[in-house]
């Protein structure tokens, strides 16, 4: 069950052929398609990496944007198929710093199917159980794979191993696996508890009560969700969440259609289902330790979201701390201003600290 997924950015070539991207379990390569000759055939493709943007000079040279999980993005060029990095902006930051490797492995879930998942882990000699913090990603149809993403590599340089992966719902797989509209927290929380159970099993040197979990926007979503399900974790950082299906009807810039379709609730129709599927609904169950992060110009999940969680927290008794970054919108982490995002890390990282290393 497995299968790429194609991306909008399509360009038509010199050579009357169509070059789109493709996201396919963790990597983003260009493939071209033949319309004479109804063909398919991969074009650009760095193994264990992802290309980010590509554009075509001409019938025979191409260039592209391209990263790996321990080099920032650079640009490359090909020329008659074969690919070189012709820029080296990030080189000095490489060479001075300690950068993790991650190691990519499967799971298989108890209804049988595949989940790919990474792991980044410090290097530590003295033998101690390492905390860890499971990382979701937001969409939830997106994915993890091979791209540098520089929050990993920070909390891992702060003593933590980072588990990241793909559950149901994210990008780069067939619909049937993608597809789970109607479903949040169904089968894509019991594959992210899965890939707990046995990244605990393949790597005995994890420590199982320095458990952490964070995620944002849907990746908030569900760290909200799980802290409602489940008192295993420790610590949990939720950014830029989800916590109740009626306000966010209301308030989104997604458009109106996003709720019904994804959690099939409209409030005035059926206002139970909106309650079901929401973290809010169920605060009281929470002993979790939780920061709530957000920004005072997130009009896709307005804070709203953040406030009503954290009060209820708060209300029940929770160890709760909410931070809010002005001037700042949905993309904090991607695109925020340097120091937010520097601050922003610095709280996540605290956090964790606090809460996970015994």
């Amino acid at each position: 069950m497995r299968g790429p997924t194609c991306s909008p950015n399509i360009t038509w070539g010199f050579d009357n052929k169509i070059y789109f991207m493709v996201s396919d379990a963790g990597e983003v390569y260009v493939e071209r398609y033949d319309p004479t000759e109804d063909i398919f055939e991969t074009y650009m493709r760095i193994r264990e990496g992802v290309i980010d943007e590509f554009s075509l000079v001409d019938s025979e040279i191409a260039l592209a944007t391209a990263m790996n999980p321990i080099e920032p993005k650079e640009l490359y060029v090909m020329r008659r198929g074969s690919i070189e990095r012709v820029t080296s902006f990030n080189s000095f930051f490489v060479k001075t710093h300690n950068l993790a490797r991650p190691t990519h492995y499967r799971i298989r879930a108890s209804d049988g199917a595949y989940i790919d998942c990474w792991i980044l882990m410090p290097s530590r000699k003295d033998g101690a159980k390492i905390p860890a913090i499971l990382y979701i990603h937001g969409g939830p149809k997106t994915m993890y794979g091979w791209s540098f993403i520089y929050e990993f590599q920070y909390l891992v340089s702060r003593g933590f191993t980072l588990i990241y992966s793909n559950p149901r719902g994210s990008d780069g797989y067939p619909e049937e696996f993608a597809d789970i509209r109607k479903h949040y927290g169904e089968r894509d929380y019991m594959d992210l508890m899965e890939v707990i159970d046995e990244t605990l099993k393949i790597y005995s040197n994890i420590d199982p009560e320095g458990l952490g979990v964070t995620g944002g926007s849907y990746g908030g979503y569900m760290t909200n969700w799980i802290i409602t399900q489940t008192d295993r974790f420790k610590a949990a950082v939720t950014q830029r969440s989800i916590s109740d299906w009626i306000s966010m009807f209301g308030t989104t810039d997604i458009g109106h259609y996003f709720v019904p379709d994804q959690i099939g609730c409209i409030p005035w129709e059926n206002p139970d289902r909106c309650l079901e599927k929401s973290p809010l609904r169920y605060a009281n169950r929470v002993k979790t330790p939780t920061l709530i992060i957000h920004s005072l110009e997130d009009y896709r999940c307005w804070v709203d979201q953040a406030i009503a969680f954290f009060r209820a927290l708060k209300l029940n008794g929770v160890k709760t701390k909410l931070v809010l970054f002005p001037k700042e919108n949905h993309e904090l982490s991607r695109s925020g201003k340097p120091r937010h995002r520097v601050e922003n890390i610095k709280h996540i990282s605290g956090w964790f600290e606090e809460h996970l290393k015994r």
